[in-house]
């Protein structure tokens, strides 16, 4: 057992960021929040992940580039993080080696010190390609082993799992996931002991777990020798069901175990982040939190229990979550890491709603059954592997290489642009877009690659929110001035439109949308809308919801009143801000 001081890895700005609540969240919060947070003591802050990245790019047509530049240039010395998933990187779909490469290599450039890789099957050769490029990079590599349902907490296959990411080049430390709150706190502390004395390696471990379990486990994980906890502070580890940083300082605090954090500087870092998070993601956190142990990440079990509601089968959600657990199993031992734990759930839901298991397979859990991401961690059941074969596309076509996607790509993309076109093409092409949608220009006194694109960005996002005609900076003797291309119209005759256009009506309460999404006026297809216009509605009652990445979220009136218009129309996509209802008090 390791008698030292407990490191904290901060997970606040890739929680705060993440799709589809990070909507709200632009590049310039989270440099506010990393000032705040590179103050506290904690030993790296992890800034991307998957789920950060999509909330940049679908939420805001914001670079996840500038994003990780801007908390870079205020963390100091202090090392940023990013989490890359083996094989599709941020996004889906396989790609080359080389796109992993220059991926690791365009994030070191950016500000990033340390990757974390992981695979949701656990394959350390999946991981080799950014392992390399990391060292290459000289930044740190952390392999990251995920806890799956099975197999079973003791057997000698997590050992072997280990050995080989510890074998990677510049493994400097395996973290141990368990984002479903699968293992009560002695079967993860038998886990750390058993993988620090097979690896020799110092062991971090990342845990999402309903209520106080992931602070319970964190604390029993250090007992058994973790040197390093990733943990989020004040209601950003409520929203995202982490291990608090503040709970973590004061069980640890004065022992041997000390995490060494500055007590005031965590409270203003938790204070500032507070005002960043929905009222509607702590609801909806605390619903899961309240509810059944799931064994199934936080995202993942609101989208379950959402869907489940709308088809009116909420009391069948822990049948649900139990039959997730038997696909991952049936699926060959699968992690519900991303993107395989999305499918898996979503195969569940269907076997549940359909009342037949096994009729048809979610592709991308039909290409893992089949071997298509590397050799499946156990058994795979006939049942799954035959339905597997014969759902359509469940092989993809060869993972491209960067020339490969180059030449399908736009013309004149930069490489971090065309990195991201890889992945997300349709975001891509909107953040582009934005970017072209405003004109910057430079005197002749600097060129305008001596021009700093963070400062850019920046303009272009005071310009549109705040509404102004243009704004002009003064740089090194030179002007930067970022205008509006063109106004935007507003069609005669269109209500929504104009109403979204305008300002805040006289009196009316206006409610706008927390984040990008499908606005829906009703629970199901076949049932009534939740108000209707002239409905009397009252404080906390629901209005509408919004389905973003197959969660449906409720959305609330903080306003008593009358609805006076519904200013989207149904089952039609809504972007962050955009106005819903207006209420008149």
């Amino acid at each position: 057992m390791s008698a030292g001081p407990v490191a904290w890895v901060d997970t606040s700005l890739r929680d705060l960021a993440a799709h589809p609540w990070g909507s709200g969240i632009g590049a310039e919060d989270l440099a506010v929040a990393a000032a705040a947070l590179a103050r506290t003591g904690a030993v790296v802050l992890e800034a991307l992940d998957a789920r950060s990245v999509r909330g940049a790019l679908d939420g805001r047509s914001e670079s996840p580039w500038d994003r990780l530049r801007a908390i870079a240039r205020v963390a100091g010395s202090l090392p940023l993080g990013i989490v890359v998933p083996a094989g599709t990187l941020w996004g889906e779909r396989p790609l080359g080696d080389d796109l992993a490469r220059r991926l690791v290599f365009v994030a070191v450039e950016s500000g990033a010190g340390r990757i974390r890789s992981v695979d949701p099957l656990n394959h350390a050769e999946r991981l080799a390609p950014v392992a390399a490029a990391a060292a290459e990079a000289e930044v740190a590599f952390v392999p990251t082993i995920g806890v799956a349902p099975a197999p079973e907490p003791g057997h000698p296959e997590w050992v072997r799992e280990a050995e080989r990411m510890a074998s990677l080049p510049g493994a400097s430390a395996i973290c141990i996931t368990d984002n479903a709150g699968l293992l009560r706190p002695d079967q993860l502390a038998d886990l750390v002991r058993t993988v620090g004395a097979a690896t020799g390696l110092p062991i971090e471990v990342s845990l999402i777990a309903p209520g106080d379990l992931a602070s319970v486990c964190a604390m029993a994980s250090v007992e058994a020798g973790a040197t390093a906890v990733q943990a989020a502070v004040g209601a950003v580890a409520v929203a995202s069901a982490r291990p608090s940083a503040e709970t973590l300082r004061a069980a640890l605090a004065g022992g041997p175990h000390d995490t060494a954090v500055d007590r005031t500087a965590l409270h203003e870092a938790a204070s500032l982040c507070w005002s960043m998070i929905p009222a509607e993601r702590l609801r909806q956190a605390a619903v899961v939190a309240a509810g059944p142990a799931l064994g199934l990440p936080l995202d993942l079990a609101t989208g379950l229990a959402s869907r489940l509601a709308r088809l009116g089968l909420g009391g069948q959600l822990i049948e649900a979550a139990d039959e997730a657990a038997r696909v991952a199993h049936e699926a060959g031992d699968v992690t519900l890491t991303l993107p395989v734990g999305e499918a898996v759930v979503a195969q569940a839901a269907r076997h549940v709603i359909e009342g037949r298991r096994w009729a048809e397979v979610e592709p991308v859990l039909a290409a893992t059954i089949l071997g298509v991401n590397g050799p499946p961690r156990g058994p795979v059941a006939p049942e799954a592997l035959a339905a597997a074969g014969a759902t359509p596309a469940s092989r993809p076509p060869p993972a491209p290489d960067l020339a490969a996607v180059a030449d399908d790509a736009p013309g004149e993309l930069s490489e971090e642009d065309l990195l991201l076109w890889a992945m997300f093409p349709e975001a891509t092409a909107r953040l582009v877009e934005r970017r072209r949608s405003v004109v910057g220009e430079a005197s002749d006194a600097v060129s305008p690659s001596a021009v700093d694109r963070a400062l850019i960005e920046t303009l272009v996002d005071v310009v549109e929110q705040a509404g102004e005609a243009e704004v002009s900076v003064e740089v090194g003797g030179a002007r930067v001035t970022v205008r509006r291309s063109a106004p935007m119209a507003v069609p005669a005759g269109d209500g929504a439109a104009a109403a979204a256009a305008q300002g805040p009506a006289d009196g009316l309460a206006r409610v706008e949308s927390p984040m990008v999404g499908t606005f829906y006026r009703a629970p199901s297809p076949t049932a009534d809308a939740f108000v209707a216009e002239g409905d009397r509605v009252s404080a906390g009652q629901t209005l509408c919801i919004i389905e973003a990445m197959k969660i449906f979220n409720e959305i609330v009136t903080e306003q008593g009143g009358v609805v006076r218009e519904i200013c989207a129309e149904n089952a039609e996509p809504v972007e962050y801000g955009q106005l819903l209802f207006l209420i008149e008090p």
